[in-house]
């Protein structure tokens, strides 16, 4: 029986700049994920696959492949809702846009709220109960102060993200313009941070209501949205919040239905960066693979 095989190129190395691939510590290895989707001649996709169908080598090594399925993991998605100084006009509309975000994701998804008003705070912790979620969001109030954004999303995926491999990350921001108010030791993190989401598999969309004309949350969130193809909108009022949370809950829909078409191969790895080959034991099958979960 013929192998197929295709190259995952390293996507990361291109965004890591000059930066060589992290190394784990010799002898110990880690898991590592890439996503693949598997498509008969007609273009049909392949069905019942599993670990033992796949090889994978890594920067000419090959590696254990521990696992292998469809990429059907339930999302988790953080949401990120500003209720500092630099929000505090959008907070009625927040409140009801958090609402009807809630009841257009697909139930088996979880939802967690946190908040950025002069600190983080886990509002409400990842859970499918979407009543919790949207009790607490129809309660949320004015925190005051600056917005740590970027305290926030790096220590929610600290948190959060990088420990559940059973879960497709997603961060959803809402912020205004205000000053930032996260440790400015943290900027260097964060841009590291940004520069690995899609090699990471995290969808991150993002929403700034611009009262003031500008401000550091304004830029990190862009960043961030931008750093991982996903939906990026801002606004002079609060008044269109809700068909802007509309269209990222239409894209987070739209990107499950991509990545549930492939198949999650997991193996153990040296490094978190780097080109993989991917082959499959199937006759008259055609390999498209990806670092990230969606490209």
């Amino acid at each position: 029986m013929s192998v197929s095989r295709a190259l995952l190129t390293g996507l990361a190395l291109l965004l890591v700049s000059d930066r060589a691939p992290a190394q784990s510590k010799p002898g110990k290895l880690n898991t590592r994920s890439v996503y693949v989707r598997v498509a008969d001649v007609t273009g049909q996709p392949t069905a019942g696959l599993t670990a033992a169908d796949f090889e994978v080598t890594e920067g000419g090594v090959k590696r254990q492949v521990l696992k292998a399925g469809p990429a059907t993991s339930p999302m988790r998605i953080a949401v990120f809702a500003d209720t500092s100084d630099g929000a505090v006009n959008a907070l009625n509309h927040l409140r009801t846009s958090l609402v009807t975000f809630a009841d257009a994701i697909a139930p088996q998804h979880e939802l967690m709220l946190v908040t950025t008003g002069r600190q983080m705070r886990v509002r409400v912790q990842p859970t499918t109960d979407r009543k919790k979620f949207k009790d607490v969001a129809s309660g949320l109030f004015s925190d005051g102060g600056a917005t740590p954004l970027v305290d926030a999303l790096l220590e929610i995926d600290d948190r959060f993200m990088r420990k559940a491999e059973d879960r497709f990350p997603v961060f959803v921001i809402i912020t205004g313009d205000g000053t930032e108010g996260s440790a400015p030791a943290h900027e260097a993190k964060f841009n590291e941070w940004t520069k690995t989401l899609q090699a990471r598999g995290i969808a991150a969309h993002a929403i700034v209501i611009k009262y003031r004309g500008g401000g550091s949350p304004e830029v990190y969130a862009n960043h961030i949205a931008v750093s991982a193809g996903g939906v990026y909108e801002y606004m002079n009022t609060s008044n269109a919040l809700a068909d802007k949370l509309k269209l990222i809950s239409d894209r987070i829909g739209q990107d499950f239905e991509i990545v549930r078409q492939k198949y999650q191969v997991t193996f153990e790895s040296e490094t978190t960066v780097g080109s993989v080959m991917v082959g499959v034991a199937r006759d008259g099958v055609r390999i498209d693979t990806t670092q990230g979960r969606l490209r």
